[in-house]
């Protein structure tokens, strides 16, 4: 699996710092959330279609769990469209 760029991404997280991967996100400002895409391996796509699930892993570093929201629907995590960074 590996995150890829897409055509509603308006940030870049961790750009130029070479410890990290540079993660391309669309950053939606009213709602305070970010929406990356991971490309998947054919090896993966044989898994899930095997196991039918995703395991995810989130670092809380102590702290409360966010909320998070998996789709394979772009829709049901942003507008498909926009291009700049909203506010």
């Amino acid at each position: 699996m590996k995150i890829i760029d897409f055509k509603e991404a308006n940030v870049k997280i961790a750009e130029n710092q070479p410890e990290y991967q540079t993660v391309p996100a669309y950053w939606n400002g009213k709602e305070g959330s970010l929406v990356y895409c991971f490309e998947l391996s054919q090896a993966e796509i044989d898994q899930i279609k095997e196991q039918k699930c995703i395991y995810f892993k989130q670092l809380t570093f102590g702290q409360p769990m966010q909320p998070i929201h998996p789709s394979v629907f772009q829709r049901e995590l942003m507008p498909v469209g926009p291009s700049k960074k909203e506010e």
